[in-house]
């Protein structure tokens, strides 16, 4: 099963701007890696969410050795940026919207952080999913991953900030009608965030 890591910077300083500026250069580095599926950069305004995906642990591992060599080789002197939160483990869906990939830049994206487990039965009903979402207009993509903490993080891609409050709001009566009715005890931590770049093994930036 892919292994995925989010990282959440609080405060990045200057990072987007020179992941904005050097792409390319981070699109050698991670695509390198082995195993390597994809990665993604989101902005929050005041921080940053990545988001990369390998066929195993190790290559994970080694994004983030990787991430955290380039980021002090080329971080401008007195700029500081705040270690990031890392959270990770199995990738246990995935899919994007029927059609031509969509240009990740601006697209809206919502990373919700459970503390709790998916609800029983959820996982054995990601067609449902998926159908739920694909009837959103401007939905974009949807991955959710297990953390090694217990937890669940999902990361949903729309056009606007309205398309992934709808997306989530539907989740919400989804995993409650699994639950017998009963509400998520935990709210999720939402963290709105707009795309920069992301891209995919093997394959152009999408």
């Amino acid at each position: 099963m892919p292994h995925s890591v989010v990282r959440v910077y609080t405060e990045s300083g200057p990072l987007i701007g020179m992941l904005r500026e050097r792409e390319g250069e981070v699109r050698d580095i991670m695509t390198s890696i082995p195993g390597f599926v994809m990665y993604g950069i989101m902005d929050t305004g005041r921080g940053a969410v990545s988001v990369t995906t390998c066929e195993d642990k190790a290559g994970t591992d080694e994004s983030i050795k990787r991430a955290a060599d380039w980021i002090k080789a080329n971080l401008p002197a007195g700029a500081k940026i705040d270690p990031p939160r890392i959270l990770e483990g199995d990738l246990f869906a995935s899919f994007r919207h029927d059609g031509p990939p969509r240009e990740p830049r601006g697209a809206h994206l919502a990373v919700r952080i459970f503390s709790q487990p998916a609800p029983e039965g959820r996982k054995d009903r990601m067609d449902a999913v998926r159908a739920l979402m694909a009837a959103v207009p401007g939905f974009r993509s949807y991955a959710a991953i297990d953390t090694d903490t217990g937890g669940v993080v999902s990361v949903i891609a729309g056009d606007d900030k309205a398309t992934t409050d709808e997306i989530g709001n539907r989740m919400r009566e989804f995993v409650t009608s699994l639950a017998g009715g009963q509400p998520p005890r935990t709210p999720p931590e939402i963290i709105e965030a707009t795309g920069v770049f992301r891209f995919d093994a093997q394959a152009a930036p999408v």
